[in-house]
């Protein structure tokens, strides 16, 4: 009879190890991806972040159109320009933008379906949406890379290429997750 006590209290000493050793990985997991590394910007609740990047240098690059010539439906272009921490800050990163340009029934003006790509230290942000032209444009993160990846969220683009007439500035406020 002693020796069954013994067993069972052994058998109980070791299934409360192991429940312990359980934890203890899973707060180790839990506390491996609050330490992921911040992005920049303002923290916000667990796993969120806001980042404000400020754009100089912005142009829009067409094969069909000539300097100042507004894309038509149909029309493909790309932009470019450099990533700021602050309005006339230290440079962080380079912007690059692939655009197709559409009509719409719907829609007050021409639009653009575009793709960008912000490539930061330690990796990229890649993202995806629609802007009217002269607008403020609305665009999902899709994801990214090196210290980005598994990165989703929103962001809202505003973009003064010079060759549409702005002063080849834009900010781009975006809402990260992990």
């Amino acid at each position: 009879m002693e020796e069954t006590t013994r067993t069972t209290s052994r058998r109980s000493v070791l299934g409360r190890g192991l429940a312990f050793a359980a934890a203890a990985v899973g707060i180790g997991a839990t506390g491996a991806q609050a330490a992921t590394p911040k992005i920049g910007g303002t923290a916000l609740k667990t796993g969120e972040t806001k980042l404000l990047l400020h754009g100089r240098g912005f142009h829009l690059d067409s094969q069909t159109k000539l300097r100042g010539q507004a894309p038509q439906s149909g029309d493909r272009h790309s932009t470019y320009g450099e990533l700021l921490d602050r309005p006339n800050g230290k440079a962080v990163g380079q912007f690059s933008a692939m655009h197709l340009t559409h009509d719409s029934p719907f829609a007050v003006g021409a639009s653009s379906l575009e793709i960008h790509t912000f490539t930061l230290k330690g990796g990229t942000i890649h993202g995806i949406g629609a802007v009217a032209r002269g607008a403020e444009g609305h665009f999902v993160i899709l994801g990214g890379t090196g210290r980005y990846s598994g990165v989703t969220g929103s962001y809202v683009a505003r973009q003064n290429a010079r060759e549409l007439g702005g002063n080849g500035t834009a900010t781009f406020h975006m809402t990260l997750a992990r």
